[in-house]
């Protein structure tokens, strides 16, 4: 009997709901059939449909998990989703996610970004990622654009944000998570390689290089916080390479 089956070969082809639920399971304690819950789901298998699960369980039953997982090993990898659930509903709102790759953040916005993000590394306290889906979700105006962060309203949103699903919270986590991975590939020098022995700090010191860039190339403090997150490290790190010993 031969059975065909088509699952994600990366990260972004997920879909939502399969990164929300994959997001779960990872964060979920290790046991036994995790890796049989990863499979399924994969394979987008739903409750009701049950010849989909038939196949997936003869599938399990002639083929070992261990070499199933060859065939999606990215997912135990390298880290490189880059698309956001695209909205999140609130009560009668909806949360426009940013860009794939954080393209439309400004430095401000990072900033913020990863210092919760480095909280929720540190503490996996799941605050953090309310927070951090405070920073990152905007609503638009009534020409489509996103509206600016404006970090005073940050506790006010952060608390609306309070009975959001921890799926999606853990998939907003995954998908920063690829976003910060795919600038340090694009800016080396900024962000140079660490070691695993290294800790986790507390802060991510973005403010203070904002403050410390200001009055030059971008104007003034507010001009320069503004400034798209891309713009503002491309500049600092020729900055950086143009220093003696960089």
């Amino acid at each position: 009997m031969t059975i065909n089956i088509n699952i994600p070969t990366n990260w972004n082809d997920l879909t939502e709901r399969q990164l929300k639920k994959l997001a779960s399971i990872f964060h979920s304690k290790k046991n036994a059939i995790q890796d049989v819950l990863v499979f399924f789901t994969l394979l987008n298998v739903r409750w009701w449909q049950f010849f989909k699960a038939y196949k997936a369980g003869k599938v399990l039953k002639n083929v070992p998990i261990s070499e199933l997982k060859k065939h999606y090993s990215f997912l135990y990898e390298y880290q490189e989703r880059t698309k956001f659930i695209s909205v999140i509903k609130i009560k009668n709102k909806q949360l426009f996610a940013p860009n794939e790759r954080i393209t439309n953040l400004n430095v401000d916005e990072f900033a913020h970004a990863e210092d919760l993000y480095l909280g929720w590394h540190k503490t996996k306290d799941i605050e953090y990622l309310q927070y951090l889906v405070a920073v990152l979700y905007r609503e638009k105006d009534e020409k489509g654009k996103r509206l600016l962060f404006d970090k005073t309203e940050l506790e006010e949103r952060a608390k609306a944000l309070s009975k959001i699903n921890k799926p999606i919270l853990l998939a907003t986590a995954i998908t920063y998570q690829g976003c910060r991975e795919y600038l340090y590939t694009q800016f080396p020098v900024v962000f140079p390689k660490t070691t695993k022995k290294q800790k986790t700090p507390n802060s991510s010191g973005f403010g203070k290089l904002i403050l410390h860039l200001s009055g030059a190339k971008f104007g003034s403090h507010n001009e320069t916080k503004t400034t798209n997150v891309y713009t503002f490290l491309s500049e600092f790190e020729e900055q950086l390479k143009k220093e003696p010993n960089a």
